[in-house]
């Protein structure tokens, strides 16, 4: 649930994706404190990390690394069987729907 950090004014900030996240983390934040006590990674060893916050972002984030998943195309058998009574004066509609229900028909054979 951790998008990013980032060190600004010897602050260590996470910024997280979920406010429930948050709330764990705000619980953590004393264990996570000692943590980097004894064990500054090195990417760190520059910084004097002197507080460490967190906040939730509810803006997208656009990976150009994650892989979408193709989504699986589901297809059902046509239940309709084009056999509907048309009952409308218009001309125009009452040809629409007479091709729609000659669609459903051929359709419906195969």
């Amino acid at each position: 649930m951790i998008k990013f950090a980032y060190i600004k004014n010897n602050t260590l900030f996470f910024v997280l994706n979920h406010p429930g996240a948050k709330q764990e983390f705000d619980n953590n934040i004393q264990s996570i404190k000692s943590a980097l006590k004894f064990h500054t990674p090195v990417e760190c060893s520059h910084e004097t990390i002197t507080d460490i916050k967190a906040f939730v972002t509810h803006t997208p984030s656009l990976h150009k690394n994650t892989i979408a998943k193709p989504k699986k195309i589901i297809a059902y058998k046509e239940r309709a069987t084009g056999n509907f009574e048309i009952l409308v004066h218009d001309e125009k509609l009452k040809e629409l729907m007479l091709s729609i229900q000659k669609i459903i028909k051929e359709k419906n054979d195969t």
